[in-house]
């Protein structure tokens, strides 16, 4: 098959699930085959993250315009990759990082960089004639069989996600991975509208918050765990068994001078309080997944974390690990966790995502695929999960557009990976 070149690419700013711009990217090739790429954005978000780039100018959008990352693409790497035989997802990305010569991505913006990655490689998975996913394993050399990975539904939100009143950001059901994926999202998907029954009849709001889930006037953060097992009982499931818990902590958001402010403790928490805290809420809840515990940069508390529960739980590095190869290695030689969660846009490119999913999977580490709280309806992050094989995804609630784009497209994975 002759070398497909690059014969456009331009960018243009749209608006994403919480009516901020975000950047979308076209590549067209000159086979005609075409690629369009919407990048997310998270509110909670690591310090060592690659780093957007927003105008700031708050005559537009309060500062959040996305026009500077947008005349990047239609200008600078439009210049730069337009007419160029395209060898590969990698040298495109090895490029761009080249052009922004910086270590974060700061200068033309990891959101223009990798909505540009985005779309090329989901152009040359159309010019290949083959589905994204599987596209995406060839790239990472998947070999194994493909299989939809297991489901975790955020059904409270917390924390920057919710109303202001629960300190943890996420609070997980997991219907159990033996079942299919299609049957797990039945299940979340009755759990969902049963938690709305339970919240309605104990008198709470039940609004929802950025990502689906909802978002209560509970009084603490054991209450939302307490609402997450009766609705699973309600629906004639085990807890623990048929449908697991799991939480997104989020600690950075509650971190301060060194110690630990939760609303279910009267003082601050130092590390070690903190993480018999922990062991106390796991013994009697059985948490599946155990996400950013401790602020990002802990190393001892996550390391005495995962040595106190990680035969168990899974301890997730978000915050924590950034998506960034570096962290990943010191977080793999200090012991801190034994899952990571990973996010394209926390690293820039789809090559370099791929490549700390290796890196993880090599330390024996669990693969948890996530989106954002700014979403679009972009599903590539299915694909994606998909393609590299990923143990587990995230994606919100089963409800709001943006987060159901993204499982029914595992719907439509699942149906063609059992060649129906």
């Amino acid at each position: 098959m002759p070398m497909a070149k690059l014969n456009n690419l331009y960018a243009r700013e749209i608006l994403d699930s919480r009516a901020n711009p975000t950047i979308e990217v076209v590549a067209i090739l000159d086979d005609g085959s075409v690629g369009v790429a919407s990048v997310p954005s998270g509110s909670s978000t690591g310090s060592y993250e690659a780093k957007e780039l927003r105008d700031l100018d708050m005559n537009r959008y309060l500062g959040q315009g996305m026009l500077k990352a947008v005349g990047n693409v239609n200008r600078e790497i439009a210049a730069k990759l337009v007419g160029q035989p395209l060898n590969g997802v990698a040298e495109v990305d090895s490029t761009l990082i080249s052009l922004d010569g910086t270590p974060n991505k700061a200068r033309l913006g990891a959101n223009a960089i990798l909505g540009v990655s985005m779309a090329v490689t989901k152009a040359l998975a159309v010019s290949f004639k083959q589905p994204l996913y599987r596209y995406i394993a060839s790239l990472s050399s998947l070999t194994e069989t493909l299989f939809v990975p297991q489901p975790v539904f955020n059904m409270i939100n917390g924390g920057k996600h919710g109303a202001g009143n629960l300190d943890f950001q996420e609070f997980f059901i997991i219907p159990n991975h033996l079942h299919s994926f299609s049957a797990a999202l039945e299940t979340g998907s009755v759990i969902y509208h049963t938690i709305k029954k339970i919240l309605a009849r104990r008198g709470a709001i039940h609004s929802v918050g950025d990502e689906g889930g909802f978002a209560p006037n509970l009084f603490t953060n054991l209450d939302a765990l307490e609402v997450l097992s009766e609705s699973i009982t309600e629906t004639n499931h085990k807890v623990g068994i048929d449908v697991e818990l799991g939480l997104d902590v989020a600690a950075n958001s509650f971190y301060k001078d060194g110690r630990y402010v939760i609303k279910d403790r009267s003082s601050p928490l130092e590390a070690v309080e903190f993480v018999d805290y922990l062991r106390d809420l796991n013994g009697q809840y059985h948490l599946r997944l155990l996400e950013d515990a401790l602020y990002e940069d802990d190393w001892k508390g996550w390391a005495t974390l995962t040595t106190e529960l990680g035969s168990a739980v899974g301890i997730v590095g978000d915050d924590l690990l950034v998506s960034n190869p570096e962290r990943v290695k010191t977080a793999i030689s200090e012991k801190a966790c034994n899952t990571i969660l990973v996010k394209p846009n926390q690293i820039g490119t789809v090559t370099e995502t791929i490549g700390v999913v290796t890196q993880s999977r090599a330390a024996g580490w669990k693969i948890f695929v996530s989106h954002r709280s700014g979403e679009t309806n972009d599903s590539f992050i299915a694909d994606f999960a998909v393609g590299v094989g990923a143990d587990y995804v995230k994606f919100g609630a089963p409800a709001r557009g943006e987060r159901v784009a993204k499982y029914n497209r595992l719907l439509s994975i699942e149906v063609e990976l059992n060649g129906r």
